[in-house]
């Protein structure tokens, strides 16, 4: 069996950004010392309960995990490595705010073995940084970046937003030329969706967002301008060096994710932590079961999200989907291999849904 991936969720943030939907909570010293000794905790029975299971890659997300002390993510890494069957050459990714004070924090995750930085910069453009509620400006991006390989890690990945408040092509172009002159080997471009619950939904009439065919202007844009600097595209929204653990993901491998709203596939069964932080502290939290994992939609669904696409499907379904024109301009079939156009990533979910439809 391929190995499994660790996700280890920081549900912390110093503010509230108005577009995020993920579960995160506002920090305070006392909370997160009381997290990290609750995960610690966590990971000894979990440890036991899958002890046939290897782990190559671990994963920090949020929230935002640069918020907490840098001892605090090593002290649960330590705690991963004595209970879990952790693989030597391991990937490690803590996911970064630049405005994080990260001159102690990155020295101190990399000696505990974090080898991969996700960096959430969004925008070289500050106005449209600051409309996403990010204070760090362009200045303290290159800061960060030059503090991750002062501290000897490379392996540094660029989180950009596309369509958000104020942007145009123009400013498009600029943030993405950063991206690439910075050197980093990795850049994740979002669409900006606004989902409900969030400050950006209730505001939705009020922002002065680009039109759905610029964002598919911006999208293009994207894809053309990282693949020509060679950052090979190699899922929806993601360019250069993959990230083993989120490819886990989308190749349906197990993972086991740890705190409050993680969610986990592990030995064919789903399911997920709810998401309440006392709880979870507490240790009155009991994982919610969400199905199983391994069936033919799921396995199209998630695969087809890679450039590469999926090989299992047979020859009559195949067929299927090559007889049906609306599909043509959205799909690539091939030597039984089956994967999505450019076109077909910009309307997935639909062009998805129908393939689903017809097998």
């Amino acid at each position: 069996m391929e190995p499994s991936g660790l996700y280890i969720h920081i549900p912390f943030c110093k503010s509230i950004c108005p577009y995020c939907d993920f579960y995160k909570v506002k920090a305070s010293d006392e909370l997160m010392e009381k997290y990290e000794e609750a995960v610690v905790s966590a990971t000894a029975s979990l440890g036991i309960l899958y002890s046939s299971s290897v782990f190559d890659t671990i994963y920090f997300g949020g929230g935002t995990p640069s918020c907490m002390p840098g001892s605090s993510i090593a002290s649960i890494i330590e705690a991963l490595r004595s209970s879990f069957n952790i693989s030597s050459d391991c990937e490690i990714t803590v996911e970064c705010n630049p405005s994080s004070p990260l001159k102690s924090f990155i020295p101190s995750v990399a000696a505990a073995g974090v080898n991969r930085i996700s960096m959430g910069m969004q925008s070289a453009i500050d106005s449209e940084r600051r409309s996403l509620g990010r204070m760090a400006d362009c200045v303290r991006v290159n800061q960060a970046l030059s503090i991750c390989r002062s501290a000897g890690i490379s392996n540094i990945s660029l989180d950009l937003m596309l369509g958000v408040p104020g942007q145009t092509m123009s400013s498009l172009k600029t943030s993405l030329s950063y991206a690439i002159n910075s050197g980093v080997p990795h850049v994740s471009a979002y669409m900006l969706k606004l989902e409900e619950g969030t400050v950006f939904y209730k505001r939705k009439d009020s922002l002065d967002l680009p039109s759905e065919d610029t964002v598919c202007d911006m999208y293009d844009m994207t894809c053309s301008y990282l693949e020509g600097a060679g950052l090979t595209q190699y899922e929806i929204s993601n360019f250069g060096l993959p990230s083993r653990h989120n490819l886990k993901y989308w190749k349906d491998v197990p993972y086991l994710g740890i705190g409050p709203g993680a969610h986990s596939c592990m030995d064919g069964k789903r399911f997920y932590y709810p998401s309440d932080v006392v709880g979870f502290i507490k240790g009155d939290l009991q994982c919610v079961p969400d199905g199983t994992s391994g069936s033919l939609e799921e396995r199209v669904m998630l695969g087809l999200r890679l450039t590469s696409g999926i090989d299992f499907l047979d020859d009559i379904a195949l067929s299927k989907i090559s007889a049906d024109p609306t599909l043509a301009p959205y799909v690539k079939i091939s030597s039984g291999n089956l994967s999505l156009t450019h076109e077909g990533f910009l309307v997935s979910n639909v062009v998805i849904g129908k393939i689903i439809e017809k097998l």
